[in-house]
């Protein structure tokens, strides 16, 4: 037990994590900012702003994932399409899991759309971690095609 304690707190304190949490931080901020002003300022309709502001965030995201984060080294047309189509997959499944729960809760039962867009923020940045590390930018090992050549 102690050396998964050990190996958890090591994942969690990598350079991976702290860099996956410093740009997660700073696409939240920018996905609340786009949200906020345009749902308070703007008075666009709810849905309509998380999308928006979703949009926003899964390309400053996709780009700093890929470079920063997991480092993705392909180059390959086919593997860079693979990237971004699961990339923007995942994201479009916890942007539809967010979409239903602020409609469900913010516009139909009335309640606060701050703590739902919140509670929303988290499921997507778990939902996203998975996707990412596990699928989008999953190290690739010996036996799978390599898709680090040149994009031609």
């Amino acid at each position: 037990m102690k050396e998964k304690l050990q190996a958890a707190w090591k994942y969690l304190t990598s350079k991976e994590m702290i860099l996956y949490i410093v740009f997660g931080i700073i696409t939240t901020l920018l996905n609340l900012v786009v949200y906020f002003l345009l749902t308070d300022a703007v008075k666009m309709n709810k849905p309509l702003a998380y999308f928006i502001a979703w949009a926003v965030g899964v390309t400053i995201a996709f780009i700093t994932n890929k470079k920063y984060v997991f480092e993705s080294k392909v180059k390959k047309k086919k593997g860079i399409l693979f990237e971004l189509g699961t990339f923007i997959g995942g994201r479009l499944l916890t942007f539809g899991i967010g979409e239903v729960l602020i409609t469900a809760f913010v516009v139909m039962l009335h309640q606060s759309n701050l703590w739902w867009k919140l509670i929303t923020n988290v499921i997507e940045i778990v939902g996203n971690w998975l996707v990412s590390k596990y699928i989008t930018f999953k190290k690739k090992t010996d036996q799978e095609p390599a898709m680090e050549e040149e994009v031609k």
